[in-house]
């Protein structure tokens, strides 16, 4: 009765797939991308590489083919679906610049193979939120661009109306005015250094810098804040409802694949009873 040994392995693309899902996969990968960072510096110092350069080009080697082989493993498994994730997309990028010959005229890729250490990015769950958080933020943060660059127009006009004939390096123009007022809007030095020196010339002017301070710098900056911290939250519901989904599917596609099975069974007892 050998049919009774039958039991579900899946083909190699699931086994492959629940390989690369697994939180085994991805500490794996965490690990080699941080070696490969430490490596990547230690080439910057001529006494490493004089004594342990060819161990270190070795190893960077190494994680190189490791890396390819990942990504070819990876189209296997995902196909077309591969190219529809932008990490996916970012990993691949990644490993194409690395594959790119580091010497002649193309010596410029050997020093970009540092961005492989972005793919940190991916690999940890807190930094892939934010990233992901920050991407799906654009479209109000660009609203919030709009506001703010409303205000530094009107803010520049009145500066180099006020401003501009006595205090022509900071508002000679809209281009120096803008400048001043982004300096400003960082609180670098803006009252010692501008601030202050246009008050003594002109005076009732720190209504002018004070209103700005609270509109630029603390009121618009603190709604770009809110909006990045409401799209985490949306983000983290998001991926946690994804993967209660992905679950679900999984739950299902096992069961599916089990019932076929004792399907198979039960018709050979049948006809093993039937004989």
């Amino acid at each position: 009765m050998h049919f009774l040994t039958l039991s579900y392995t899946g083909t190699l693309r699931d086994r492959l797939k629940l390989f690369f899902e697994s939180r085994q996969f991805h500490s794996i990968i965490t690990a080699i991308i941080i070696v490969n960072s430490l490596l990547i510096g230690l080439e910057t110092s001529n006494v490493v590489m004089f004594n342990y350069g060819y161990l270190i080009d070795l190893f960077d080697l190494v994680i190189l083919v490791l890396f390819s082989l990942e990504i070819m493993l990876k189209i296997f498994v995902y196909k077309t679906g591969f190219f529809k994730d932008g990490w996916n997309l970012f990993d691949f990028l990644v490993i194409a610049v690395s594959l790119v010959p580091a010497a002649g005229s193309f010596s410029i890729f050997r020093a970009l193979r540092i961005v492989r250490t972005l793919r940190l990015l991916k690999s940890i769950p807190k930094l892939r939120l934010i990233i992901e958080s920050l991407v799906k933020s654009l479209p109000s943060i660009g609203w919030i661009v709009v506001l703010l660059s409303i205000v530094f127009y009107v803010y520049s006009v009145i500066g180099v109306n006020l401003f501009g004939e006595m205090y022509p390096r900071y508002f000679g123009d809209m281009g120096r005015a803008f400048y001043t007022l982004f300096q400003i809007m960082t609180l670098e030095s803006w009252s010692s250094a501008i601030a202050r020196p246009i008050m003594d010339g002109v005076p009732f002017t720190g209504i002018y810098f004070i209103t700005f301070i609270l509109i630029a710098t603390y009121t618009t900056l603190n709604i770009f804040i809110a909006i990045v911290v409401n799209t985490m939250n949306e983000v983290s519901l998001e991926n946690l409802q994804e993967e209660e989904q992905h679950i679900k599917d999984f739950v299902s596609e096992e069961n599916r694949k089990l019932q076929k099975q004792l399907h198979a069974i039960q018709r050979k007892l049948d006809e093993m009873s039937r004989s």
